[in-house]
């Protein structure tokens, strides 16, 4: 059915979305209450609207125990933001992003790569508002991270996801910032630099900087190179196929549809190489 009920059904707040799949599931407040950890009170506080559920680590303990994708929790309504949300939330990161914090060590690394592949999985579903309320606590937990290759890693991931998210949203030159935290933190390590580039390069094509950015991602797939690495391999060529989609992409801003179509083909002829590697 595709008529109004269900739109609107689509359209609750996140509480009542809860509220409807505890019932859907059987669970009393009690139990459901009982099963995250929270008292009965904390989740008609939710149900109703009263407590907001905003974060991450609760609201995937939530849709784990309703049974659901986080994805199918937060729903479209995180897309609702009005335009002074958006702004407020843009002016959250901007502020992020010119903060300069020293490293401590108490940091849960574990929950903090969950919340970048939250807020990653966020972006896939086009959840962009959503992202972008959760962008200054995330980049604000990656950078007070002691400094380790692992802490690098999530704060690359981080600030490409940043400026992915802006570009989207319109802020081209804040994305550009972003995406210019992702190269510095990448330190020249190849794969690295190379998820960087990503954030990079759909900056400077909003910023109609079409060959400046086919520039800089095809010296990252040139400084990324071959790898000899089994465990490696899915995820390289994943990158160097991503990679050469967005030179394609920049490409195609000026003009030159040969070199698009030719490194689109370049990208296409790796789908045999994840094939295999998924079948291992």
């Amino acid at each position: 059915m595709n008529g109004p009920g269900r739109r609107e059904r689509r359209e609750l707040p996140i509480g009542r979305r809860v509220a409807q799949l505890r019932v859907r599931r059987g669970m009393s407040q009690q139990v459901f209450a009982d099963r995250i950890g929270k008292s009965k009170s904390w989740v008609d506080k939710v149900e109703r609207g009263v407590r907001n559920l905003d974060r991450l680590s609760v609201i995937e303990t939530v849709a784990g125990v309703l049974g659901v994708a986080t994805g199918v929790l937060v729903g479209p309504s995180a897309n609702q933001a009005t335009a002074t949300e958006v702004a407020a939330a843009v002016e959250r990161v901007r502020e992020s992003l010119a903060r300069y914090d020293i490293p401590t060590t108490d940091t849960n690394m574990a929950e903090l790569d969950r919340q970048v592949a939250y807020a990653h999985t966020a972006y896939r579903h086009a959840q962009h508002p959503q992202v972008l309320r959760i962008l200054p606590d995330l980049l604000a937990g990656t950078r007070h991270a002691h400094h380790t290759a692992t802490t690098a890693d999530l704060l690359v991931r981080a600030y490409c996801l940043a400026a992915q998210v802006l570009v989207k949203l319109g802020e081209p030159d804040l994305a550009w910032l972003a995406a210019d935290r992702a190269m510095t933190t990448a330190s020249g390590d190849s794969r690295r630099t190379a998820v960087a580039v990503v954030g990079l390069a759909q900056a400077l094509r909003a910023l109609r900087r079409g060959r400046l950015a086919m520039a800089v991602t095809m010296t990252a797939v040139e400084q990324l190179g071959p790898t000899c690495c089994p465990n490696a391999m899915a995820e390289h060529a994943a990158l160097t196929g991503t990679l050469l989609i967005e030179a394609a992409l920049a490409a195609a801003t000026y003009g030159d549809a040969a070199t698009a179509g030719s490194l689109t083909d370049r990208a296409a002829c790796l789908g045999p190489v994840l094939s295999i590697m998924e079948a291992r």
